[in-house]
């Protein structure tokens, strides 16, 4: 695998005045804010009706985003006559807009592009994270929610961002919890993309630097914050992306999925709650790749690792059994029967025995 990320990345704090610059420079004249109904009330949202000009807005994206509102925003976008899209806010905001940007001239559903390996460029798409954890801004990945109620992931090269604006200063009104879940998704993903069997080196690189700063500055980011550890969780959300963003995830997400769906625990909590586990459980194929990431967060065994890990769970008020989500055992099977397909990045496959191990084991 070759590294390649063609996103052009600001980082640094007030660096969304950069914003009205790059939107000239992408030669962008009416562009969509794609954004959440609180930021249109935020302080942000005045600065950009004030430093602008004119732009659309579309606030009608909810958590965990359904096809449908992609398709409502894409169509408000054309119908509008935007040439390029913004979007501010968390993963949901950000994996919607970067798949409605490719949608522009567009009449179907985005349901057509599952399946397909080649989608067109379409606008141009600005990625400001108000959120330290998915690491959206730099990935072509998005993941939608089908009417069925199935999360499924997109991806492709089209997706990525033109410019991604990692401005720590919007996510310092970010409440407790969603600082606590969306950090402790930065620091799920870059552990998984460590001990990803495709990693390489550059990927590697990004991942370390991702755990080492979110083990260090989740706990105070989500009790006690201030403007360092806010800008520490920036960086460690952006490192995560530019690693996670090429190796791919592990089951970890693929069991988050059900989580979400069957009990409603949000994405950063349910990718966490079988983190411990597959950690223990993966050692024993990349027992060298764990014990280097026991060394990112001051370990020195597997063991101590995995007690590492929940403890830092427990410090931020993450779930750590089935039964803090209200998940009876009676729904292993349907769980099961959803997780147990596999990942090519997998560091080690597992089995339905497997996974009833750790469902019982997490219970």
């Amino acid at each position: 695998m070759k590294y390649s990320l063609p996103t052009k990345i600001i980082f640094g704090e007030k660096t969304t005045s950069q914003l009205p610059k790059e939107l000239v420079e992408a030669n962008v004249h009416r562009p969509l804010v794609i954004c959440g109904k609180h930021f249109i009330n935020s302080g942000k949202y005045r600065w950009l009706e004030e430093n602008l000009g004119f732009f659309d807005t579309f606030s009608e994206i909810e958590a965990n985003p359904g096809t449908a509102s992609v398709d409502a925003a894409a169509r408000f976008m054309n119908e509008r006559g935007c040439d390029g899209v913004i979007g501010i806010g968390g993963g949901s905001i950000l994996d919607s807009a970067k798949v409605v940007a490719c949608m522009r001239g567009m009449k179907g559903s985005v349901r057509s592009f599952y399946g397909k390996t080649k989608i067109k460029p379409g606008a141009p798409f600005f990625a400001l994270p108000t959120t330290s954890g998915s690491g959206s801004e730099v990935t072509k990945y998005s993941v939608l929610t089908l009417p069925s109620g199935e999360k499924k992931s997109l991806h492709n090269d089209s997706f990525y961002a033109k410019v991604a604006i990692v401005d720590p200063e919007l996510t310092y009104t970010c409440p407790p919890q969603t600082t606590a879940s969306s950090g402790i998704d930065a620091f799920c993903q870059s552990i998984e993309a460590y001990w990803a069997r495709n990693a390489i080196p550059e990927t590697d690189e990004h991942a370390r630097k991702a755990i080492e700063l979110a083990y260090g500055s989740l706990v105070k980011t989500v009790k006690d914050p201030d403007r360092y550890v806010r800008k520490d969780m920036a960086l460690a959300s952006l490192n995560s992306g530019m690693a996670f963003g090429q190796t791919g995830t592990s089951a970890c997400h693929t069991l988050s999925y059900a989580f979400t769906k069957h009990y409603g625990l949000v994405h950063g909590f349910a990718v966490a709650i079988t983190l411990p586990w597959f950690f223990e459980f993966y050692s024993q194929k990349r027992k060298q790749r764990c014990l280097e990431i026991c060394s990112f967060i001051g370990a020195k065994s597997i063991e101590e690792g995995k007690e590492k890990i929940l403890g830092l769970m427990k410090a931020i008020g993450a779930p750590t059994r089935l039964d803090d989500i209200g998940c009876p055992r009676s729904d292993f099977p349907k769980i099961i029967a959803i997780s147990v397909a596999q990942r090519p990045q997998n560091p080690r496959k597992h089995t339905k025995k497997d996974l009833e191990k750790l469902l019982n084991d997490i219970y």
